[in-house]
């Protein structure tokens, strides 16, 4: 009997605290909420903003594997992102090159084959 009335006082303080809640955030009401032709418009205008991004391949091709259109590729983060962004600059960050420049120790070569360095450049994770 203990379990059941600590379970509905667990329930009665979390609906005590939900409608503390929303007396906290005053002015909040699902009216305020776009309605489906508001919500499409500002979509139609995000997309103004933002424009569709394509994965590209090494050459810049787009990747589109819904379309089967060069989906036998690997992507390009250089050709897709580095479109819009500073490849360059983002690519020399010290957390993108975290590890560059480690030697590799002849244990960790035998045991993780593919990777260049034991730090986060190149490593294992």
């Amino acid at each position: 009997m203990k379990n059941k009335d600590s379970c509905s006082s667990l329930f009665l303080s979390f609906i005590i605290f939900f409608v503390l809640s929303l007396v906290l955030f005053e002015g909040f009401s699902f009216a305020s909420l776009p309605k489906a032709k508001e919500y499409d418009e500002r979509k139609k205008d995000s997309m103004a903003i933002c424009p569709p991004i394509f994965l590209r391949d090494e050459n810049g091709n787009i990747i589109n594997p819904v379309k089967g259109l060069n989906d036998h590729v690997p992507y390009s983060p250089e050709k897709t992102c580095g479109r819009c962004h500073d490849y360059k600059e983002i690519t020399e960050g010290y957390h993108f090159t975290q590890g560059k420049g480690e030697k590799m120790t002849k244990e960790f070569a035998a045991t993780y084959p593919w990777c260049t360095s034991p730090g986060q450049y190149g490593g294992r994770w």
